[in-house]
């Protein structure tokens, strides 16, 4: 004969305050995450991998005060990376 524990609910305890109530939202959402991401292709993984740097390089570029270029490239890292974007998608 299997023995059944009796589990207690706390109801909402964790989630009384807003980063109780965060704090599940966030591991719910990486429960799943790591199994979708698992079913990309190596070249979808790729691409979205390369999407990213490209948006934070275009962040980082526009976080960087307008006077403070150091001169060696004519084209921002943003655009550079936009372009690197452009052509890597043509080539998916």
């Amino acid at each position: 004969m299997k023995k059944t524990k009796n589990k207690k609910k706390t109801g909402n305890a964790g989630n009384k305050t807003l980063l109780g109530g965060a704090a599940k939202s966030l591991r719910k959402l990486g429960k799943g995450t790591a199994s979708r991401i698992g079913g990309l292709s190596t070249a979808q993984k790729v691409v979205g991998g390369a999407a990213l740097v490209a948006l934070g390089l275009n962040y980082l570029s526009k976080r960087r005060p307008k006077g403070a270029s150091n001169g060696a490239n004519s084209v921002s890292n943003g655009t550079a990376a936009d372009e690197n974007l452009a052509a890597m998608d043509g080539n998916a």
